[in-house]
């Protein structure tokens, strides 16, 4: 790709359980920029197909619902949300039902190609809207989604740390947890990131390298804002 680097995207890659979600919302509230929950976007795919009647496994018809679907983000109260088809759908979009039924829709490549340009788009529309910046997170934000970002991190952490990160988020939430098999569904999902033939989670050339494992949220903040603050000289 010839293009000049974004000065407006800040893209963060890494695995579960590695820390990028709370890293990237922490950072753009630091840089006052706007964080983009690009996978709501898989989400609102599957919710739209569900509702149509459609088997989520069915790629061609999932396709179509992604490709067509429009979807935007804004800010209430200070919480972003995710309008689908022009109407809210933030607190139906993060269900626990939901969420176990992603796969074939997260794994549909023809789906993850008509998002990728909805990515693009909704990050421009947020710039011309008066964002001093985005910052995004994924699996392939820096690899595919963005790949001329101005500047691009992959967090990662060994996947002991990030199975007790999962086990205290969940404990909190009153659940029962059983260590060794959550540790085992992270292990798969890493295993299935890697392996996807589009989009697979790899380490851009020319992202940072940002190891979490010893790391609490405010030291990767740190290092984080340390690296974006050298590069844009503020």
């Amino acid at each position: 790709m010839n293009e000049q680097p974004s000065l407006h995207i800040i893209a963060i890659d890494g695995p579960a359980g590695s820390g990028k979600s709370t890293a990237a919302r922490r950072l753009a509230q630091a840089l006052s920029y706007t964080y983009l929950n690009t996978g709501a976007m898989y989400r609102a795919a599957a919710l739209l197909a569900q509702e149509g009647g459609f088997d989520l496994s069915d790629e061609a018809k999932v396709t179509a619902v992604a490709a067509s679907m429009r979807f935007d983000y804004f800010e209430r109260n200070g919480r972003q949300r995710f309008v689908v088809n022009d109407v809210d759908r933030t607190e139906e979009l993060f269900t626990a039902a939901l969420t176990g039924q992603l796969k074939p829709v997260v794994n549909n490549h023809q789906v993850r190609a008509a998002l990728v340009d909805k990515m693009r788009t909704a990050a421009g529309g947020v710039v011309e809207r008066g964002a001093k910046g985005v910052v995004l997170e994924g699996r392939d934000i820096g690899t595919v989604v963005f790949p001329n970002a101005f500047i691009k991190f992959y967090i990662h952490a060994d996947i002991n740390a990030r199975t007790q990160r999962r086990a205290a988020e969940l404990e909190a939430k009153g659940e029962l947890v059983d260590f060794e098999g959550l540790r085992k569904q992270i292990q798969y999902r890493d295993d299935t990131d890697k392996a996807r033939e589009v989009g697979a989670l790899i380490q851009a050339e020319d992202a940072i390298d940002v190891d979490s494992t010893h790391l609490n949220e405010e030291a990767v903040l740190a290092r984080l804002l340390k690296e974006v603050q050298a590069k844009i000289g503020y």
